[in-house]
C-alpha cells in the first residue's frame, strides 16, 4: 500500500509540473528569497562564478550610474564583509513575478522589495542556466538602488557598520575616474569617519596652487557634497567626510573634513 502511495504520490508531483512548467523557477526565486533574508552564504552557491551581477544607482541628480561584478567576485565580497551583512540584517521580498522562457536560459522578472532603503525595484530580474551538473544557476542579474533612503526608520541605524560596508562595495571598483580630470582612488571607513581619496589626472602644481584650490575647489567640493542626498544623510546621522585630494604625482593639494555643520553654512 505505501509503495501504491509513493507512486501515486510521484504521478501527482509529475502531473502538477506538467501543469506548471514554471514551478521550478518560481522555487528557484522562492528559495533565493529565504536564504537571503536568512543571511545565508549558500545563496551565493546559487550564483555561477561567471555570473553578470549589474547594479544600477540613481544619482540626486537624476544620473543613472552603473556597476558591475561576477559571480565570483560576488561571492568573495560576501565572505569577506558577511558579519557586517549579517549585523545589518536586511531583508527582500518578490512580487509580480513572471517567467520568460528561452532556449538555454530563463528569465525571471519581479518587483524586488528591499527594507533597507523601504524601495521596489520593478526592473529586477534574473536570468537562470541549468548548468553540466544539471542544476540552475544564476548567470545574470541586474538590480537597481536609489541613492535616496525612503525609509522612515532605518532597519538598523548603525552607521559604523553601514559605512563599513559602502566602503567596501566602492573599494572593489576602485581607481574609478569621477569626470575627466579625476580619479577616486580608495575609500576607507573607520568607525563613523568615511575617507575619500582623489587625485588628478593630469594636474601639477604648475597649473594651480594649493592656495587657488582652496579659494576654489574646496567650497565647490562642500557644495557638490551637500546636495548629493546620499552623502548628506550620512552627513545627518553624525559621519564625519574625509576628503584627501593630490596632484597628479601624489604631492597633497588638501584635507578636508566635513560634519553636518558645514551644510548649513
Amino acid at each position: 500500500m505505501n509503495k501504491i502511495i509513493l507512486i501515486f504520490g510521484l504521478l501527482c508531483a509529475s502531473s502538477s509540473f506538467a501543469i506548471n512548467p514554471d514551478q521550478e523557477y518560481m522555487m528557484f526565486l522562492k528559495k533565493y528569497e529565504e536564504l537571503s533574508n536568512l543571511n545565508d552564504a549558500k545563496e551565493m552557491d546559487m550564483y555561477a562564478d561567471d555570473a553578470k551581477i549589474t547594479m544600477k544607482g540613481i544619482a540626486s541628480d537624476g544620473i543613472e550610474r552603473s556597476m558591475s561584478m561576477s559571480g565570483k567576485k560576488a561571492k568573495e565580497f560576501y565572505l569577506e564583509n558577511m558579519e557586517i551583512i549579517k549585523k545589518i540584517g536586511s531583508q527582500i521580498k518578490f512580487s509580480n513575478v513572471t517567467v520568460v522562457r528561452g532556449q538555454n536560459s530563463t528569465k525571471i522578472k519581479a518587483s524586488r522589495y528591499g527594507n533597507e532603503k523601504c524601495y521596489t525595484d520593478n526592473d529586477y530580474y534574473m536570468v537562470v542556466t541549468k548548468k553540466t551538473d544539471k542544476k540552475l544557476y544564476i548567470t545574470e542579474e541586474y538590480l537597481t538602488i536609489p541613492q535616496e533612503n525612503l525609509c522612515k526608520e532605518g532597519i538598523k541605524d548603525d552607521l559604523a557598520l553601514q559605512l563599513s560596508l559602502y566602503a567596501n562595495v566602492m573599494q572593489k571598483n576602485l581607481p574609478m575616474r569621477v569626470d575627466r580630470e579625476t580619479n577616486l582612488e580608495k575609500i576607507t571607513a573607520q568607525d563613523k569617519e568615511l575617507m575619500f581619496v582623489f587625485r588628478f589626472i593630469h594636474f601639477t602644481a604648475n597649473d594651480f596652487s594649493k592656495e587657488q584650490w582652496e579659494i576654489n575647489g574646496v567650497p565647490q567640493l562642500i557644495q557638490n557634497v551637500c546636495k548629493d542626498i546620499s552623502m548628506k544623510e550620512r552627513l545627518d546621522k553624525g559621519a564625519q567626510l574625509n576628503f584627501k585630494v593630490y596632484y597628479s604625482d601624489y604631492t597633497p593639494i588638501t584635507d578636508i573634513k566635513m560634519t553636518k555643520q558645514d551644510c548649513s553654512i
